[in-house]
């Protein structure tokens, strides 16, 4: 009699049929490829981020003081932190000029090299002038400029 309503319910409620099919070892089988997918995903898409280009910048703000005119000889050039962006000021004979520091191949900081009176990405060889335009290697495009202002002796970076 207990078969009788075991197969009832079993007809009338299709959906708690236990899949006879399945095997243990099939469970573990997808269990296993799923956790390889995941792996593997978990090293590729951090990687194909890296390679995307960087071409976020930082909100939109008003003017950031970054320092007195006296803190950046002319000739040289300083690296600071305007609305979350790093920014790269540079005080040349005809004024003070700023960049995006990020360097638009693959978004590593860019440096002022003194000597050579340019800037320079450190990671694949990126050469910009002091206008921010590529000199040479693999860069696609310029730096994009701030605007900069001089306001009491104080050096002022808009966002």
């Amino acid at each position: 009699m207990d078969k009788e309503n075991n197969s009832t319910h079993e007809e009338q409620n299709p959906s708690c049929k236990i899949n006879p099919e399945i095997t243990r070892r099939d469970f573990i089988g997808t269990v296993i490829r799923f956790g390889l997918l995941a792996t593997l995903a978990g090293m590729v898409l951090p990687a194909l981020s890296y390679l995307a280009p960087v071409t976020k910048r930082g909100p939109a703000g008003g003017l950031s003081d970054v320092g007195g005119v006296d803190d950046i000889p002319v000739g040289g050039g300083k690296k600071v932190i305007v609305a979350g962006s790093a920014v790269l000021v540079l005080h040349t004979a005809q004024g003070f000029k700023a960049f995006s520091a990020v360097c638009t191949h693959l978004g590593c900081l860019v440096a002022w090299d003194e000597s050579r009176h340019e800037i320079v990405c450190p990671c694949h060889g990126g050469v910009y002038d002091v206008d921010g335009k590529v000199v040479s290697g693999p860069p696609p495009r310029g730096l994009p400029p701030h605007e900069v202002s001089v306001v009491n002796g104080r050096i002022m970076v808009k966002a």
